[in-house]
């Protein structure tokens, strides 16, 4: 992992650099066979992009998202709680809205929907991500475990008020099951059409889709843990084509506080980077991927590599920094303003500047740099110059087989030209 420079916030671009882009360990899917389809990015020139989703307006001396690359404005997370009727339980004897997606009314839903998004984006011109952050429930009536099994045992409880004799090894089971699967996607469904409808050009998807499990404790302190997804997680991802095809973003869920050491952080973010670009690749949809996760106020450098980095190696669009909680103290305001411009802007920088670069080198500007070897360990980082001069020196030494043009500005960073005759291998 390459050091990062120390942030100058008025112009992080003006400091003299010397950048050494790996070009050999990636490749821009635009110049092999058909390009996968996705969305621009949604800021010119900004193939990757950070937002700043925590909501840290009470803090006085808050750091300043901007200065460091990272987008605070373009950003919605609607809650359980916030965006229409949304059913669900606080606990087993606590519904809201009745608690289960059977017991809906789409219209009266619709029309609250409507009032809440009026009063948080007025404006119908709104451009940015809307995340719908509605996790009470699942859609799928098998992944629906441990406290969200509540949902089941309460559709049991339904059925069992229409059918008194009913016990679960009846034939109705199925129909249960249906019931609830049914009336959950109607429910994302509906509410999906309708956002769309009313801000056509934010890009709105459902967060924590797609799933993976693969973040069990038992699991990742194993030796042979790969991260990988499991199959049966896999399947029930590819019953879901009803959501992938609806929505215009997707943001899978990524919460740092689980993660247990480096290497089971890094198997976790790259599968679940796998999993969602596989939703892109089967479905030919027209998608800008993030990765949505929960920031903690000290975590390890290591993983802003193996989550942010290894989002940006994998070619997604960006990163939503994000937490459902605010700051409430002093204490946490200082905590959050410490770590934006000591850690988490530094590398922001860096790595912003690194997509931006390889995608002008390898893209001509119209694609994202995407790792030749998905297993590799290959990141869009910013080296310092000594290891920029020593990689030079060394490869021209061996004469491996590369053209890479490296140019020096002291105003405006970026690489002039790079042959097109490159040859794709590690320097």
């Amino acid at each position: 992992m390459y050091n990062w420079p120390e942030p100058k916030p008025t112009a992080f671009l003006s400091a003299p650099l010397v950048l050494l882009l790996l070009l050999g360990l990636f490749a821009c899917p635009c110049k092999s066979g058909p390009p996968p389809l996705a969305q621009p990015p949604l800021l010119s020139g900004q193939p990757f992009i950070i937002f700043w989703g925590i909501r840290d307006s009470s803090c006085f001396n808050r750091a300043d998202a901007r200065s460091f690359g990272m987008e605070p404005e373009r950003i919605a997370v609607f809650y359980e709680d916030t965006l229409g009727n949304y059913p669900y339980f606080i606990d087993k004897s606590t519904p809201v809205n009745k608690g289960l997606p059977q017991h809906t009314r789409l219209n009266s839903h619709i029309q609250k929907l409507q009032q809440d998004l009026d009063a948080a984006l007025p404006s119908p011109r709104y451009l940015g991500l809307g995340v719908l952050r509605w996790a009470e429930w699942l859609p799928q009536w098998s992944r629906n475990r441990e406290k969200q099994a509540m949902y089941q045992e309460a559709s049991r409880k339904l059925m069992k008020s229409f059918f008194p004799k009913w016990t679960p090894e009846d034939d109705h089971f199925v129909s249960l099951q249906v019931d609830f699967e049914a009336a959950a996607q109607s429910v994302m469904m509906e509410s999906l059409r309708e956002v769309k409808r009313l801000r056509p050009k934010a890009l709105w998807g459902f967060s924590p889709y797609p799933s993976c499990n693969n973040n069990d404790p038992t699991q990742t302190a194993l030796s042979n843990y790969t991260g990988r997804c499991p199959p049966a997680e896999a399947a029930l991802n590819d019953e879901l084509l009803w959501l992938w095809k609806r929505c215009s973003a997707l943001y899978p869920l990524l919460t740092l506080d689980k993660l247990q050491v480096e290497a089971s952080s890094h198997s976790i973010c790259k599968n679940r980077s796998n999993e969602k670009m596989t939703k892109q690749g089967e479905n030919s949809l027209k998608h800008s991927y993030l990765v949505v996760f929960l920031l903690h106020f000290s975590p390890l450098k290591t993983d802003l590599v193996n989550t942010i980095g290894e989002s940006a190696a994998m070619g997604t669009a960006g990163i939503v920094i994000w937490d459902k909680s605010e700051p409430k103290t002093e204490r946490e305001c200082q905590d959050l303003a410490e770590f934006v411009q000591k850690v988490l802007g530094p590398y922001i920088m860096n790595i912003t500047t690194a997509t931006q670069l390889c995608s002008a080198s390898l893209c001509q500007g119209r694609g994202r740099c995407v790792r030749l070897d998905p297993d590799s360990s290959a990141y869009l980082h910013l080296p310092p110059s000594s290891t920029v001069t020593a990689k030079v020196t060394e490869n021209l030494k061996e004469k491996k087989q590369f053209k890479l043009h490296i140019f020096v500005y002291k105003m405006n960073v970026r690489i002039k030209k790079v042959s097109e005759q490159i040859a794709l291998r590690s320097l």
